[in-house]
């Protein structure tokens, strides 16, 4: 038998017991809750889930909900009682982290759900790809929330150079991201819906990074690195990302000192690395 945070099936425990972790860690404590709790409950009755209707079935439901805030947006008609219980764990990791599904929870009264664009509920946003996600190769939640960036100028402009992306779920693995192959087809199956990186993400964080080395050789040497990358960086910054960048400047409205002030930061980013603060 495992172990369980909360071997009553409380949400409400759970999450109190939450208060001091990271995203990453709320998300695979949730996950392996899950997972342990239906192993015992295997283990006792022989039937592979809960029943429909029990506490144990509901617990789990809410986990995989909460797992959800991290990896897309709230859901359309969450219970009170979820929001309310959630929202001291939201309150508590949004005072560090910007995630949208949890402030679009904190945002939400307990009768319905915020009226209005992404930008009522968040002025930066953190897109959180679960581990899970990238083997299922399921880009959906993920596309879902990037497409509401571009609802209208507005939110576009709002959200310029104010979002990140980052993964969870790889701590414990040897490669660099970049040269995982399912982490390699997950972002290209991305990019090929929405391109627009270099418009929206934040030049001061590594997700830029990382979803550009998605787009180079992997497992080379540095010296091969750096005689090859350069070149390859180039090529696809030319033929994809510049252009998207461009649109997407033109749809929000930039005149052509703020395009001229986006172009230079990508490529200070590129050729030094992240921006200080401030810049």
């Amino acid at each position: 038998m495992f172990d369980l945070i909360s071997p009553d099936y409380s949400f409400d425990r759970f999450c109190a017991e939450m208060i001091g972790k990271d995203p990453m860690q709320v998300m695979e404590a949730a996950s392996a809750e899950i997972t342990y709790a239906r192993r015992n409950h295997r283990e006792k009755t022989n039937e592979s889930n809960f029943r429909k209707g029990s506490k144990g079935r509901a617990y789990c439901d809410h986990l995989q909900t909460l797992i959800c805030l991290f990896t897309g947006s709230a859901p359309d008609h969450p219970t009170s009682d979820f929001v309310e219980t959630v929202r001291p764990l939201a309150l508590h990791l949004l005072r560090r982290w910007e995630v949208l599904g949890l402030r679009e929870i904190v945002s939400m009264t307990q009768a319905s759900r915020p009226y209005g664009g992404l930008g009522d509920v968040a002025d930066f946003l953190t897109v959180v790809i679960s581990r899970e996600q990238v083997e299922a190769g399921d880009i959906a939640a993920t596309l879902g929330v990037l497409q509401r960036l571009v609802e209208s100028p507005k939110t576009a402009r709002d959200f310029a150079e104010r979002v990140d992306i980052a993964f969870q779920g790889y701590d414990d693995v040897r490669e660099e991201l970049f040269e995982i192959p399912e982490v390699r087809s997950f972002v290209a199956r991305l990019d090929e819906q929405f391109p627009y990186w270099l418009f929206f993400l934040s030049k001061h964080c590594r997700g830029l990074q990382c979803l550009l080395l998605c787009f180079l050789p992997p497992s080379l040497t540095e010296a091969a690195r750096a005689r090859i990358f350069p070149s390859r960086i180039g090529d696809h910054l030319t033929r994809r990302w510049f252009p998207a960048m461009n649109h997407i400047c033109r749809y929000a409205a930039f005149s052509v000192q703020e395009v001229n002030a986006l172009t230079d930061r990508v490529e200070a980013y590129i050729t030094e690395g992240r921006l200080p603060p401030g810049a």
